[in-house]
């Protein structure tokens, strides 16, 4: 049997074991369904489990614990947020950059008055571009990730939330990819709403919080009962949400030892171009997230490279998962200026807590084989 290795932190992390041992001690627990919003005990038991977790989620992020609103995960917080904006100021723009997640760049199909803010060839922000945006448009939000979850590269989240608020305009950042891997503080760098996912930090899929800042607006996308403060309704998942508490608990506690990942991941970068002279990565002379690598092997398929790496037992991506399995060019590398040579042979591997030293071996003695194959066939 094949060795697996799992080299796709960025797409979704493994249930870290923190999180499963709550988890698994709320579900194993016969005649208890912790209705948080009933009064009897085990309502209120359910609720106190969720309050639990929302403190921790705060201590994470840097916010009030009274922000914090549990939904399915960033993709309904980034829809909440721009649907609200459309919805409440249908005359303003709201300025997105070139590189955001799927969830924030195909709200232009169907919301009006979406203005793209373009990138230099690191994938950051160009910040010039971004006050001319500002200046010639009446713009309600501003909504740039604070990193990405293709390259890493790092955003300069409080130069970008103080220009916005110069110009009228509200923050969003999606954290997604941030939280948990470097310091993010809500109020310090005055962001305004933030996105996070569960599973992006070894908590379980489906959950997810939408934090909201001190800036006057509580967005909404489903409405029913009065869960969230009747903010997000729904019968929360309370199993859930405490796995998530107990993974940003583990998170936070363990984030300076999440940086020495950036070893590990130059360390592949330098074996990885001794392999291939070729290779191209990406994002180098930015900050980036410790866990990230991503680069090209010009005029290579990231589909077969794919498919190859998954034959030597090698879980990686070309990028941004949310896809049903489609494997496209990178839209981040298009934002940056790529050709197509690069853009179509992406690849990117991405570590995070159960990542070992063996599992980059495994995948550079995979590459040497993959890559001498191909050295033969040219």
């Amino acid at each position: 049997m094949i060795k697996r290795f799992y080299l796709d932190y960025n797409a979704s992390t493994p249930l870290h074991p923190k999180s499963w041992e709550v988890m698994q001690s709320l579900l194993s627990a016969q005649n208890h369904a912790y209705n948080a919003s009933a009064i009897h005990s085990f309502g209120r038991e359910g609720q106190k489990i969720i309050e639990n977790a929302r403190k921790e989620i705060s201590n994470l992020i840097g916010a009030d614990k009274n922000q914090i609103i549990f939904n399915s995960g960033a993709t309904e917080g980034n829809n909440t947020i721009l649907r609200h904006f459309s919805t409440q100021y249908p005359n303003d723009t709201i300025l997105i950059s070139a590189i955001e997640h799927p969830s924030i760049l195909e709200a232009q199909n169907t919301l009006p008055n979406i203005k793209i803010i373009p990138v230099d060839d690191n994938g950051l922000i160009i910040i010039e571009e971004l006050e001319m945006l500002l200046k010639e448009n009446t713009a309600s939000l501003v909504s740039i990730m604070a990193a990405n979850n293709e390259n890493g590269a790092i955003q300069d989240v409080s130069e970008i939330s103080k220009i916005a608020h110069t110009n009228n305009a509200l923050y969003h950042c999606d954290a997604t990819q941030a939280a948990g891997k470097i310091s993010i503080n809500m109020k310090e760098l005055d962001i305004d709403f933030l996105t996070i996912s569960s599973h992006k930090i070894g908590g379980p899929q489906g959950v997810g919080a939408l934090a909201l800042g001190i800036c006057g607006q509580s967005p909404s996308l489903l409405f029913g009962g009065g869960q969230e403060k009747s903010l997000r309704a729904g019968t929360e998942n309370v199993a859930g949400i405490a796995g998530f508490g107990a993974a940003a608990r583990s998170a936070l506690d363990n984030i300076e030892e999440y940086q020495k990942l950036k070893k590990l991941r130059d360390d592949f970068e330098s074996k990885l171009k001794d392999i291939s002279p070729d290779i191209i990565i990406h994002s180098q002379d930015a900050k980036r997230i410790a866990n990230t690598s991503f680069f090209s092997l010009p005029n290579a398929n990231s589909q077969t490279l794919l498919m190859a790496l998954d034959l030597e037992g090698l879980a990686v991506s070309n990028g941004s998962a949310c896809s049903s399995g489609r494997v496209k060019p990178s839209h981040v590398l298009e934002a940056m200026g790529k050709d197509k040579k690069l853009t179509s042979s992406a690849l990117r591997i991405s570590m995070g807590w159960a990542t070992k030293g063996e599992d980059i071996e495994a995948f550079l003695e995979a590459w040497q084989k993959i890559y001498t194959r191909m050295s033969n066939k040219n």
